[in-house]
C-alpha cells in the first residue's frame, strides 16, 4: 500500500468494525490453514473435481488476503486519527485544567525573591496526570454536536469526517478575515507604531526647540463604530510595538476592568511588569502552602534605599512603583529608553473622572516614565471634550490616526471568501442579501457577519450528510477523483450518499438534459454507482471551480469597463451589488442586463486612441495568474487587435468616414439607453452594427469585433450559478434560520408568549386548546386573549366584567372577591399598556385604545 493511496479520510474507520472485520478474517484464514495441512497429510487421489477444490481454496485465500490488507490499511489510518484526536482532547483539558488551578502572583521587587515551592509528591503528580487524561464524556463532548444522519444509519467515518471538514473550513475562513483586516490596517498601524516610536525623542524631526511642557503624546485612533470589533487591532498594535526595531512597552486596558482609579492603575501596572502568574500542583502538605499563601497576601511593594534599608512601603496601584521598576529595568539595557504605551480600546466607555485623573497623574511622572497614550474612538473627536475638561486637554499632544472603516472592510471580505477562494462556503441569493442588510442596515458589525458565517457553516455540515464532499473543493480534478476512487474502493461511502446525490434538482436537470443528446451517459448516472462517484463527480465539482474563476472574471471585466468610462459614473455599481444581482438573476449578467448592455454600447462608440488604451488593460487582465487556466484563449485575439490598431494608426486617415461611422454609432445604438424596444429600432440598430462590420474603416471593425467579443465573454463567464449541476454541494442558500437567529422578533415572542404560554412556562395547567380561556393562565394571557376579541375603542368595564367571568371558573378553595379581581385587572392592564398594546385616550375617559392588530402566530 502506497502512501499515494492512502487517504486522511480513512481515518474515521470505527475500531470496533475494524477488529471484528480482522477476526473474521483470521478464523478464516485458519480455517484453511487446516484444511490445507489435512489434505498434505491425507491426499487425496488426484481427480479433476480435486484440483477445481485446490484452485479454489486459493482463489478464497486471495480474495481473504486482499481484504485482510483493506482491514490492516483502515487500522492503521484510524489508529493515526485516534492519536490526533487524544493529543487534542489532552490539549482542551489541560487548558481547562490551567483555568481551574491555583495561582499565585510574586512581586517582581528584587528584595523579595520568588520562595521555592515544595515538590510534589508523587501521589500529587498521579492525582494531577489523571485530570488531564479524557474521560469518555470528555471524548463524547469532542463531536461538538455532530450526529449521524439518516436516522442513525450514516457510518460513523463520515459523520468524523463532516466535523473535520467544518473545523478546517472554519478555521480557513476565520482566518482569512482576520487577515484581510491587519492587511488593510498595515498602513495606518505603521504609522501609530512610528508616533510611538517618536513620541519621546530628543532629536525633533521638525527642527522645534524641545519645550518643557508636561505634555503627553497621544494618539486618537478611530476605529469605527463598533466597539466589540477593535479588539482585533488594537491587540495587532500591541504586538506590533512589541515586535518594532524599537520595542515598546504596552497595555491594553478596557473600561470593564477599570470601574475605579485605583483598579485602573493596578491593572496597567500589572500588564507593564509582566507579573508572570505561576501554577503548581496541590501537595499533601497542604497547611505550608495556606501558610505561604497568607504571607504573600500581607506582602506589600517596597522601595529600598541604596544601602538596603526599607525607606517606604507602597500599594501595587502607586505609580512610583512602576517608576521604580522602569529605572532598574533600563538600568540593565544599553539602548534607548523604551516607551510605555497605554491604549484605551473603549475611550467613550470610560468614566470622565476617572480618565482626567488618570491623565493628571500620568502627567506628574511624565519627566520620569515615558508614557504615551492611545485612545481607542468610536465616534469623533467631540467625545474628547465632552470627557475632558480644558485643564486635562491640555496637557495632551493629540496626533489623529483614522483605521479602514468596515465597509471597506466588508466588501474586501465578501470578495475574497465568495469569489476569490475555492475552499470556502459559498451564499446563494437570499443568504448573501441577508448579510449585506444586516450589516448595511442595522449595526456595521464585524464580529455579527462572522457569527453569520459561523452560523451557516454550521448548519450545513450538521444537517447535510453530502457536505462531505465539500472538502474536495481545495484540490485539483486529478487529485479529486484520487480521492473519491480511494473513498469508493475503501467503501467509505454507502448507498445512501448516491441517492441522494441523484436526488439534487441540479443533477435532475443535467440527467435531462443529457437524454436527448446522450441517452446512454444519462442512463449510466442514473444506474452505475461507481461511475458517478469516481467518473462524473470530479468533474461536475471540477466544473464548479471553473466556474468560479470564470465569474471572477466577468466581474473583474464589468470593474475594469465600469472604471475606463469615468464620465458615467452615476451607473457604476460596487461589485457586492453586482454579485447580488448575479445571483438573484436566473441568467446571471449575461447580455440581457441593463449593466451589460450599457457597458457593450459604450465600448461601440469609443474613439481610436481610447481603445488602444482599453486593450492594454484588458490584457493586463487576462495576464494575472488568477486566470491562468484561459489565459491563452483570452490573449490570443487582443494581441491581434492590438497589432491591428497600431497599424491603423499609423496610418494617416481621412476623418470624414470615421464621422459618419460615428454617427450611425451614437444615432441608433443609443437606442438601449433610450430603451427603444421596438422591432424596427432592433432592426435598424442590427443594419447598421453590419454595415460597421463590412464597410466601415478598419478601426471601426476593431470597435465592433471586440464589443462582440465582450458579449460572448458575458455570456458565458456571468451566467447564473443554477445552471451548474451539483452546485447545491458548495452553495448554502437556506436564509430561515438566519432570519430567526440574527433578526430580531420581539413582537412575534411576546405575542406567541401571550397566546401560547405553555410554551415558554413549561407547566400542565395551561396546555389547552389554541385560543381557549382557561383560569389557570397568568391574567396577561387572559386578559391579552379577550383583547383579540375587541375593536378600536376598548371599554374598560365591559373588559373587566369578561375577565372577572373567566377568573370565576378558577377552582380555589375560598370565594373570589372583587377586590382581588380588580387589583389583578389593573394589574394586567399596565403590563399590556406597558408592552406597546393599549393606550389611554381623552375622547372617552373610560376606554382604551387597541394598536396591535394583526396576530403573529
Amino acid at each position: 500500500m502506497t502512501d499515494k493511496e492512502e487517504s486522511p479520510s480513512l481515518c474515521s474507520t470505527p475500531v470496533e468494525v475494524a477488529l471484528k472485520a480482522l477476526e473474521a478474517q483470521v478464523r478464516a484464514l485458519q480455517t484453511l490453514h487446516q484444511q490445507k495441512q489435512l489434505h498434505h497429510q491425507h491426499p487425496p487421489p488426484e481427480t479433476p473435481s480435486s484440483t477445481t477444490t485446490e484452485s479454489a481454496i486459493a482463489e478464497e485465500i486471495v480474495a481473504l488476503q486482499a481484504e485482510n490488507a483493506r482491514a490492516e490499511y483502515r487500522i492503521q489510518c484510524l489508529i493515526r486519527a485516534l492519536e490526533e484526536k487524544d493529543r487534542l482532547l489532552k490539549k482542551k483539558v489541560w487548558l481547562g485544567a490551567r483555568e481551574e488551578g491555583c495561582f499565585l502572583v510574586m512581586p517582581g521587587s528584587a528584595q523579595h525573591p520568588q520562595k521555592k515551592r515544595k515538590k510534589a509528591s508523587a501521589k500529587a503528580k498521579a492525582t494531577s496526570l489523571s485530570k488531564i487524561q479524557p474521560s469518555t464524556k470528555e471524548k463524547a463532548a469532542a463531536l461538538e454536536g455532530f450526529q449521524r444522519l439518516w436516522d442513525g444509519d450514516e457510518p460513523p467515518h463520515t459523520m468524523l469526517l463532516r466535523q473535520q471538514t467544518f473545523e478546517n473550513t472554519w478555521e480557513e475562513t476565520s482566518n482569512i478575515i482576520e487577515a484581510v483586516m491587519l492587511d488593510m490596517n498595515h498602513t495606518a498601524l505603521h504609522d501609530i507604531c512610528t508616533f510611538v516610536e517618536k513620541a519621546h525623542s530628543k532629536n525633533n524631526a521638525k527642527g522645534l526647540i524641545a519645550l518643557p511642557f508636561h505634555e503627553i503624546p497621544t494618539g486618537l485612533v478611530f476605529a469605527g463604530i463598533n466597539t466589540s470589533d477593535h479588539t482585533t487591532p488594537f491587540l495587532h498594535l500591541a504586538s506590533l510595538l512589541k515586535a518594532s526595531a524599537s520595542p515598546a512597552y504596552s497595555c491594553l486596558l478596557q473600561s470593564k476592568d477599570c470601574s475605579t482609579l485605583q483598579g485602573m492603575m493596578k491593572h496597567m501596572m500589572d500588564q507593564f511588569m509582566a507579573l508572570k502568574v505561576q501554577k503548581y500542583t496541590y501537595t499533601d502538605n497542604d497547611e505550608d502552602i495556606e501558610e505561604e499563601e497568607q504571607e504573600e497576601k500581607a506582602l506589600n511593594y517596597q522601595l529600598s534605599t541604596d544601602n538596603g534599608s526599607t525607606a517606604c512601603k507602597l500599594q501595587n496601584h502607586d505609580l512610583r512603583m512602576l517608576e521604580a521598576w522602569y529605572r532598574h529595568t533600563i538600568g540593565k539595557s544599553t539602548s534607548a529608553d523604551p516607551p510605555l504605551v497605554v491604549i484605551l480600546q473603549d475611550f467613550e466607555l470610560f468614566s470622565p473622572d476617572i480618565l482626567q485623573n488618570f491623565i493628571m497623574i500620568c502627567s506628574e511622572y511624565r519627566l520620569s516614565l515615558p508614557i504615551v497614550l492611545v485612545f481607542g474612538i468610536a465616534t469623533s473627536t467631540e467625545i474628547i471634550h465632552q470627557s475632558l475638561n480644558k485643564s486635562t486637554l491640555s496637557l495632551l499632544r493629540i496626533e489623529k490616526f483614522w483605521l479602514q472603516q468596515s465597509e471597506a472592510w466588508f466588501n474586501r471580505v465578501l470578495e475574497t471568501v465568495f469569489l476569490e477562494t475555492p475552499s470556502t462556503l459559498k451564499f446563494g441569493a437570499r443568504p448573501y442579501k441577508f448579510l449585506l442588510d444586516q450589516f448595511y442596515l442595522y449595526d456595521f458589525s464585524m464580529s455579527k457577519f462572522k457569527a453569520c458565517l459561523k452560523y451557516a457553516l454550521m448548519h450545513y455540515f450538521y444537517g447535510n450528510p453530502l457536505s462531505i464532499f465539500f472538502s474536495l473543493m481545495k484540490n485539483s480534478q486529478h487529485e479529486m477523483k484520487m480521492e473519491l476512487s480511494s473513498w469508493w474502493k475503501y467503501e467509505l461511502l454507502t448507498k445512501d450518499h448516491t441517492n441522494n446525490l441523484r436526488m439534487l434538482p441540479s443533477f435532475k436537470t443535467h440527467v435531462e438534459s443529457l437524454c436527448e443528446e446522450q441517452p446512454a451517459m444519462a442512463l449510466k448516472l442514473l444506474t452505475d454507482d461507481q461511475f458517478l462517484l469516481t467518473e462524473a463527480l470530479p468533474d461536475l465539482l471540477w466544473g464548479l471551480e471553473m466556474y468560479r474563476q470564470e465569474f471572477q472574471f466577468g466581474l473583474d471585466l464589468i470593474q475594469l469597463l465600469q472604471g475606463h468610462f469615468a464620465a458615467f459614473s452615476v451607473l457604476r455599481k460596487p461589485k457586492r451589488m453586482l454579485f447580488l444581482q448575479a445571483l438573484e438573476n436566473r441568467q446571471g449578467l449575461d447580455t440581457t442586463s441593463d449593466v451589460t448592455k450599457w457597458l457593450v454600447s459604450l465600448v461601440r462608440k469609443m474613439e481610436p486612441e481610447k481603445l488602444e488604451v482599453l486593450l492594454q488593460e484588458l490584457y493586463v487582465l487576462v495576464e494575472n495568474p488568477k486566470y491562468s487556466a484561459f489565459h491563452a484563449t483570452l490573449s490570443f485575439p487582443l494581441s491581434l487587435w492590438k497589432q491591428r490598431l497600431e497599424i491603423c494608426l499609423a496610418k494617416p486617415q481621412v476623418s470624414t468616414p470615421r464621422r459618419e461611422d460615428q454617427a450611425i454609432v451614437s444615432g441608433i445604438i443609443l437606442s438601449d439607453l433610450e430603451k427603444r424596444e421596438t422591432a424596427t429600432s432592433k432592426k435598424a440598430q442590427r443594419e447598421a452594427i453590419d454595415h460597421l462590420k463590412h464597410e466601415g474603416l478598419e478601426t471601426s471593425r476593431i470597435v465592433m469585433e471586440l464589443a462582440d467579443w465582450i458579449v460572448q465573454l458575458f455570456s458565458q463567464h456571468l451566467r447564473s450559478y443554477t445552471c451548474m449541476p451539483m452546485h447545491e454541494l458548495i452553495y448554502y442558500t437556506n436564509v430561515k434560520l438566519h432570519e430567526k437567529s440574527f433578526a430580531a422578533q420581539p413582537r412575534a415572542s411576546v405575542q406567541t408568549a401571550l397566546t401560547q404560554p405553555k410554551h415558554y412556562l413549561d407547566c400542565s395547567c395551561c396546555g389547552g386548546a389554541h385560543g381557549s380561556l382557561l383560569p389557570s393562565e397568568p391574567d396577561s394571557c387572559i386578559l391579552y386573549k379577550l383583547y383579540l376579541e375587541c375593536g378600536r375603542m376598548i371599554n374598560l368595564y365591559d373588559w373587566f366584567v369578561a375577565f372577572g367571568s373567566v377568573l370565576e371558573r378558577e377552582k380555589r378553595e375560598t370565594s373570589l372577591e372583587e377586590d382581588e379581581v380588580q387589583t389583578r385587572f389593573i394589574r394586567s392592564v399596565a403590563e399590556l399598556q406597558f408592552l406597546g398594546f393599549i393606550k389611554p385616550t381623552q375622547r372617552k375617559t373610560d376606554h382604551v385604545v387597541r394598536l396591535t392588530w394583526s396576530n403573529i402566530e
